[in-house]
């Protein structure tokens, strides 16, 4: 397994440039390592009951709904009430990255206040819907449903739910392919769909809507409702996986590649610059990419030696 962005735990004297890794690094002693998750402020699980069909569960923030119906009131966060809101309008400074993060961390002090769930409660609204994969970013939540549905629900402060009824709860994402897998970033969602285009090889490609600060959606055009990227260069991408301000995907031949920002060495590429569109990651060698995963302003691949 390799790593690359923010890494080493160096002292607090340590320059951030000492504890960036702008390449890949192999990482000692990686084997047989199980498949984990996590999110940050919320959480939801699913689990199967024979006899009853799959169950739901959400724990954590409750606010603008982020893990669905619990038996709660449903409220809107105050983050969200930034939503039409130019980042040019607020009282910060620095780059829009450092402002965006200001915004959120804004809007989380504004939640202390907001019904907080400490136990896995059951998602009513989905009782009995069979669930095949589930995904949290910082503040909104992604399931995909057995049969292609993709349902999101949460805050939509950057267009991350991916439809225009902005109603609270779970709804469906406005999608016109059948998504496969999906993955969240902070304030972005991608998703592997299965395409009916001959011009698009293996019949697979990626989706993407939500928070493009940075290209971390790897395409223009709008950025509230889900549209396909392109550019693969003949690659039929396999799986996909959402950072902070970044992306990056693993294609059925085992390459890697990476978009979005590129500060502080989280591309992969050698350098700081943001990449509009998906880049190969051609610093691997021989080695087969089995798994690659986009942590908040790092990444860790899985290959095959």
């Amino acid at each position: 397994m390799v790593q690359c962005g923010y890494g080493e735990s160096l002292s607090e004297d340590s320059s951030v440039l000492e504890r960036v890794s702008w390449r890949p690094s192999h990482l000692e002693g990686s084997k047989h390592l199980p498949e984990k998750r996590y999110a940050r402020f919320h959480l939801v699980g699913a689990c199967s009951c024979t006899d009853r069909g799959w169950k739901l569960f959400g724990w954590g923030y409750l606010a603008d709904g982020r893990i669905g119906n619990v038996g709660e009131s449903l409220e809107a966060s105050l983050l969200d009430s930034n939503a039409n809101i130019s980042m040019n309008d607020k009282p910060f400074s620095g780059s829009g990255l450092d402002v965006a993060e200001q915004m959120v961390l804004e809007g989380m002090d504004k939640e202390k206040d907001m019904p907080i769930s400490w136990e896995p409660q059951l998602v009513e609204e989905l009782q009995g819907v069979e669930v095949k994969d589930i995904v949290c970013g910082l503040d909104h939540s992604l399931v995909l449903c057995r049969n292609g549905t993709l349902l999101s629900s949460g805050s939509n402060v950057y267009g991350q739910l991916g439809r225009a009824k902005l109603d609270l709860g779970f709804l469906p994402v406005y999608l016109t392919a059948h998504p496969v897998s999906i993955s969240s970033g902070l304030g972005h969602s991608l998703a592997i769909c299965e395409v009916l285009s001959s011009d698009v090889v293996g019949g697979m490609s990626i989706f993407s809507w939500g928070w493009n600060q940075c290209s971390q959606l790897g395409r223009e055009g709008p950025e509230n409702l889900p549209l396909m990227i392109e550019g693969w260069e003949g690659e039929s991408p396999i799986s996909v996986s959402g950072g902070r301000v970044h992306s990056t995907a693993v294609t059925s031949n085992g390459e890697v590649w990476v978009w979005g920002c590129g500060k502080n060495g989280r591309l992969g590429l050698g350098s700081s610059s943001d990449e509009v569109e998906p880049t190969l990651l051609d610093c691997l060698g021989d080695f087969k990419v089995v798994q690659a995963v986009s942590g908040f302003d790092h990444n860790l691949i899985l290959v095959d030696e």
